[in-house]
């Protein structure tokens, strides 16, 4: 039963999510948040490009997503802009920085749960040292610089770029 759950999974997270964010995502000023989802694209792809040949997770293969690539694909190119849309459209910019906090908290926990659910269904395995724990300090801190490139770009590449070198040196990735 396991199995055919983690089989489709994939596919009806991405109908879901594109669905929530044609119904709840503000598409009509899509241009505000432009930059920001190239951003998001760009170091995703980074990430899957560093990582290619000393993979800290790999997907396994699923309904209409048959290999590592292909997730990473789904995940860049569809995943990551509706996240960023509906995160960015939705944040509580002119609120106190505790409910700013909050709101990026929540979103971070619940990606962070997508992920768990993910690793127990065998869809995704965590190699070369990487856990959940890891996964989850990178989806508060992606959605966090999320905020910090939609008002100060320069700011977010630099964060990004500190939290890869820590990761490359962390994980003794190969580079170069």
């Amino acid at each position: 039963m396991l199995d055919i759950i983690a089989w489709y999974t994939p596919v009806v997270l991405t109908l879901t999510l594109l669905l929530l964010t044609w119904r709840l995502g503000n598409y009509k000023n899509w241009k505000t948040h432009y930059s920001t989802i190239l951003f998001i694209i760009a170091v995703s792809f980074f990430a899957c490009v560093l990582t290619h040949d000393y993979p800290l997770w790999v997907y396994h293969e699923t309904f209409l997503v048959s290999t590592r690539t292909m997730h990473e694909l789904r995940l860049a190119l569809v995943l990551l802009p509706t996240i960023t849309l509906l995160y960015l459209t939705n944040y509580p910019y002119k609120s106190k920085l505790l409910r700013q906090l909050t709101y990026t908290g929540i979103w971070a926990a619940v990606w962070s749960m997508v992920e768990v659910g993910y690793v127990l269904l065998g869809i995704i395995t965590f190699h070369n040292g990487w856990n959940i724990w890891w996964s989850v300090l990178v989806w508060l801190i992606m959605f966090l610089v999320m905020t910090i490139h939609h008002r100060k770009p320069p700011w977010a590449w630099f964060i990004c770029v500190i939290f890869s070198v820590i990761v490359i040196i962390y994980f003794n990735i190969p580079f170069g």
